[in-house]
């Protein structure tokens, strides 16, 4: 799985690597082709460097299927969204936008005379595909970056309960050293007080070492990987010579791999000979250019190429390096402020040991500023990893209730298919059979159905949505044991029915929340703290609410429809009783929930 994102990322480098190269440049911005040497990259072939991403991704997209039907068994969670990564990636139809903006880089002879590049649509598009691609990366990187998500809000909150204690502890030594106590006492208060700070310091900077080294095993593994990548190609190359280098040379003889390099006519050294020191006293520049003369025009071209793709991974190398020097570099917010306290705590015990009383309120005070500026930043970047946590958890359950509904589907369309041939005829149509077969299917989802509470009641925020997937438990519950009885009539479509409807309103309500996180991304800037809840529900009070509603809707719908199954003057039988008195537990529910909900116990 990481290893899958980390060639995602590869190829969104190479993809914005690609469109950089014009979009800097005024003229090529403008689709066309750049004139002056400064605008134009040497040598550069964007068309098959276009390519050769369409080539990797159409590989990446081939080991996403692979992966997941190996992880199917084993990790079933994992693999669904690598499958949902897959489907996106084909709904998004990325291999044919890779394909058109490949050819709208291409230049050369066309039917009308020369053909210039498009650069100005093709610099639109491959924004456009970077946006759409990275779509996919957060949806890979839901389920890895789960648990590390969970790990780092606890570290925060940590630090933040430490914070709130100096803050403590400083505010109480300021109104002993108000109220006038001695010297010596006050002294060893706040030298309490620094050492809790400095622990805190500590405990920051541990942290911040940790993540530099996390930072500094991903460029780790990345760079491998692009090595990887780049023995491949150099191995694709040699195995698979282009048309240019296939044709044979001016004179007629067929150039071979592993032979000398030199034309005809000119001198080779001997076996074991080395060149004179004279030829390479000339310097570098003299001994290079001797060497590509004596090469053939073919291996001249591979070489042109291979210069001209320098400036791509020159630049691709040169933004991978300063991310991951940011990444490095990067230090928890406020631990400056926690220093500038420290040095305010140590000003108030030089204060107090010369009893200035009155100076060692004043650095006391500005020591708490501090401390509540870092506070603050703590507090914000809670805020920020609980949001990405709801993130996680909202992307996750999507794509499991996608995968869920797509299979309830099928299981739907052949219930009802099967509840059209004729009793008479069911026999030879191999009735019984494919209503086992339906019934296993229901039987899966049932099961991904337990895994998606499991995750709803490890979130924790949500009252109705458990409840809603427990009926709907209960609901295929009902479908499996009817169709074990070969029963595919009314009353089994109207539960299949209401599985379907309870996982697409909880598809909507995901899809929404998710629309409303990328909203509250792109207002980053406008100041936003205080409106938005510490901790976020997963859904907003009205999903919650209109839930319930669904909940209640449903009971009513199968109620209405044993009431038109049963006979007044008939006997109940016992699969109608078990619904009926499952009828009755559902109702209690619902009204519990209802309860919970406007109590605020998810709170």
């Amino acid at each position: 799985m990481r290893k899958l994102t980390i060639c995602l990322l590869l190829t969104l480098m190479a993809t914005a690597s690609v469109s950089g190269v014009f979009a800097q440049s005024p003229t090529g911005a403008s689709g066309e082709s750049p004139t002056s040497p400064a605008a134009k990259p040497a040598d550069v072939d964007l068309n098959n460097v276009q390519k050769q991403i369409y080539r990797d991704y159409e590989r990446f997209e081939k080991s996403l299927y692979d992966v997941a039907e190996q992880m199917r068994r084993k990790d079933p969670e994992q693999a669904e969204v690598l499958y949902r990564a897959r489907s996106k990636s084909q709904e998004e139809n990325l291999l044919a936008e890779m394909e058109l903006i490949a050819e709208l880089l291409r230049s050369g002879d066309g039917a009308n005379g020369k053909k210039s590049a498009q650069y100005g649509p093709a610099v639109d598009r491959q924004k456009e595909l970077l946006v759409r691609m990275a779509s996919i990366l957060k949806l890979l990187k839901s389920l890895d970056g789960r648990q590390s998500l969970a790990d780092e809000v606890k570290q925060i909150q940590e630090l933040l309960k430490d914070t709130n204690r100096i803050i403590a502890g400083q505010k109480d030594v300021r109104a002993e050293t108000l109220r006038g106590r001695k010297s010596d006492q006050l002294k060893d208060s706040q030298e309490k007080v620094a050492k809790k700070a400095q622990d805190l310091a500590d405990k920051i900077d541990r942290r911040d070492a940790e993540k530099k080294k996390e930072a500094d095993g991903d460029e780790q593994n990345s760079d491998q990987n692009k090595g990887e990548d780049s023995d491949k190609k150099g191995s694709d190359s040699e195995n698979k010579p282009s048309g240019s280098e296939q044709k044979p040379s001016e004179s007629g003889d067929e150039k071979k791999p592993g032979e000398g390099e030199s034309k005809s006519g000119e001198q080779k050294p001997k076996d074991g000979q080395k060149p004179q020191e004279g030829e390479q006293s000339e310097g570098g520049e003299k001994s290079e250019q001797g060497e590509q003369s004596e090469q053939s025009p073919e291996s001249q071209k591979g070489q042109q190429s291979q210069k001209g793709q320098q400036p791509q991974q020159g630049e691709q190398s040169k933004q991978q390096q300063q991310r991951s020097e940011q990444q490095k570099d990067e230090k928890t917010p406020g631990r400056d402020q926690l220093e500038e306290a420290r040095k305010q705590m140590q000003k108030a015990i030089e204060d107090l040991l010369d009893k200035k009383n009155d100076d060692a309120v004043k650095d006391q005070d500005a020591a708490v500023a501090r401390l509540e500026e870092l506070k603050a930043q703590l507090e914000e970047i809670l805020r920020q990893l609980r949001q990405e946590e709801k993130e996680s958890y909202l992307t996750l359950l999507e794509a499991r209730f996608q995968n869920m509904l797509r299979r309830q589907l099928q299981v739907n369309s052949e219930t009802k298919r099967l509840d059209g041939i004729p009793k008479e005829s069911r026999a030879q149509q191999g009735y019984s059979s494919k209503t086992n077969e339906i019934r296993n299917e229901q039987e899966d989802n049932l099961l991904d159905a337990g895994k998606a509470l499991n995750l709803l009641r490890e979130e924790g925020s949500s009252v109705a949505f458990p409840e809603a997937v427990e009926q709907m438990q209960k609901n295929m519950h009902v479908v499996v044991n009817r169709l074990g009885t070969q029963d595919t009539g009314k009353t089994t479509q109207l539960v299949e029915t209401l599985v379907v409807e309870t996982l697409e309103e909880m598809i909507e309500a995901f899809q929404q929340e998710l629309k409303k996180q990328e909203e509250q991304q792109q207002q980053q800037g406008k100041p936003q703290q205080q409106s938005q809840p510490q901790d976020p529900a997963l859904v907003d009070q009205i999903a919650e609410l209109k839930m319930i509603r669904s909940l209640q809707l449903q009971i009513n719908r199968i109620t209405q429809q044993l009431d038109s199954e049963i006979d007044s003057s008939a006997n109940v039988d016992s699969d109608q009783q078990s619904l009926i008195d499952d009828i009755e537990l559902r109702q209690k529910r619902i009204q519990e929930a209802t309860y919970d909900l406007s109590v605020g116990r998810n709170k």
